[in-house]
């Protein structure tokens, strides 16, 4: 399959993820036209040879977002979102305590399937990935409609799930999802038990059949745990458990006290239980994402766009609403409405400067892992200080020990 490409006018360079060989690479200018028109000849076909042979560290399309998003931060934002996350609606068919976003029912002015189509063609110009989101995606009635849209024009798609209604959806899922380029995440928050506790009776089952249906069809899966206090516990087993069934990665997120969740762990006790996972998967194989650090880079502790949101990525709200991200969808970071323009006109006038970081007055300033950490999550960080100017409750250096 062809490359997955985007173009970054401010470095004046190109640049492309090969899935067969899993390389990223850099293009000047000439050779990106040519892999975009696709055009025959000995130069297109010796380019896709060379990026076909290669043989260095595999790379995943979520690799490529996050080199894209490192330059976004060293060049004070990228000219167009590779990522745009997409909460397709609020309707769930799930209850569940911890839910970020208290899903439920539909809300009444939700954006039509027939704009998100639109916004995909949109996105199919410049983006790399779409993420499709709720409540649950899978209950929208015009689910397939976008999924055949994002990837009739070329978008990656990872598409998060509570796994429940998969086993139904399976024919259109394995026949439009490419397992090179797309993934499904569904979500698992313990054994059965536990899960069910927090999810509902019997949605173990029902989830864990959409997770073996998935891996049935050849389509990755990952699986997200979201460490509370009442599933801590499970994690390691479900982990062994999952391994063996042949998931793809396993992401451990930290519960934060948000929508109906309004208790969490500590982030240490939570890194504790991180590093005793990835200890297993140097067993299992399986890897273990989460309170990870991102690639060090030379930025200053001032006026900074420090991750992905606002800087290569979007999340736009079932009712169309553009926030930077999920946990900055909070009114004075509503950056415009899909029904009122295009998502790049949103992008290139919206008041995203409101996300330059100043922390020189922080103990950001003096950290030897700043280059790494930026201050954390502006959005965790807002939830905890009241401001995106602090440091992130995540911080992991303190009174001057690494």
């Amino acid at each position: 399959m062809p490359p997955v490409l985007f173009f970054e006018p401010k470095v004046g360079r190109g640049f492309a993820f090969c899935p067969r060989s899993g390389g990223i690479f850099e293009l000047m200018p000439d050779e990106y036209e040519v892999l975009v028109r696709k055009e025959p000849g000995e130069q297109y076909k010796a380019m896709l040879d060379e990026m076909r042979a290669y043989s260095g560290k595999r790379y995943t399309v979520a690799d490529f977002v996050a080199h894209l998003t490192s330059l976004g931060i060293l060049h004070d934002r990228l000219s167009f979102p590779a990522t745009v996350e997409i909460e397709l609606t609020k309707a769930c068919n799930l209850r569940c305590t911890h839910c970020l976003v208290s899903a439920g029912g539909p809300l009444p002015n939700e954006v039509s399937t027939e704009r998100w189509v639109s916004l995909l063609e949109e996105l199919g110009k410049y983006a790399v990935r779409v993420v499709l989101t709720g409540g649950e995606p899978l209950i929208h009635l015009g689910f397939l409609d976008i999924l055949t849209a994002a990837k009739r024009v070329g978008l990656s798609v990872k598409l998060l799930t509570n796994g429940t209604l998969v086993p139904e959806r399976i024919d259109d899922l394995s026949g439009l999802l490419n397992p090179l380029t797309d993934e499904v995440q569904i979500s698992l928050d313990g054994l059965r038990e536990t899960h069910d506790a927090i999810r509902g009776a019997g949605n173990f089952d029902r989830a864990v059949s959409g997770i073996k249906a998935l891996i049935g069809a050849g389509i990755p899966v990952s699986v997200a745990f979201t460490v509370l206090p009442q599933n801590r516990s499970d994690a390691l087993p479900l982990y062994r458990q999952l391994a063996r069934m042949g998931i793809s990665s396993f992401r451990v997120a930290w519960g934060l006290p948000l929508g109906r969740q309004k208790t969490s762990v500590s982030y240490q006790s939570y890194l504790d239980l991180v590093a005793t996972l990835r200890e297993e998967s140097q067993k299992l194989g399986i890897p273990v994402s989460g309170g990870d650090l991102g690639a060090s880079l030379p930025v200053s502790p001032d006026s900074l766009y420090s991750c992905a949101a606002g800087t290569s990525q979007a999340f736009i709200s079932s009712t169309g609403e553009v926030y930077p991200c999920l946990l900055l969808r909070y009114p004075e970071y509503m950056m415009g409405s899909i029904k009122d323009t295009n998502l790049l006109g949103i992008w290139r006038t919206g008041p995203w400067d409101r996300l330059k970081r100043h922390l020189s007055g922080t103990k950001c300033a003096s950290c030897p892992l700043f280059g790494a950490c930026r201050g954390g999550c502006p959005g965790e960080a807002l939830l905890f200080s009241g401001t995106i100017n602090a440091p992130a409750p995540s911080c992991r250096w303190n009174d001057g020990e690494s």
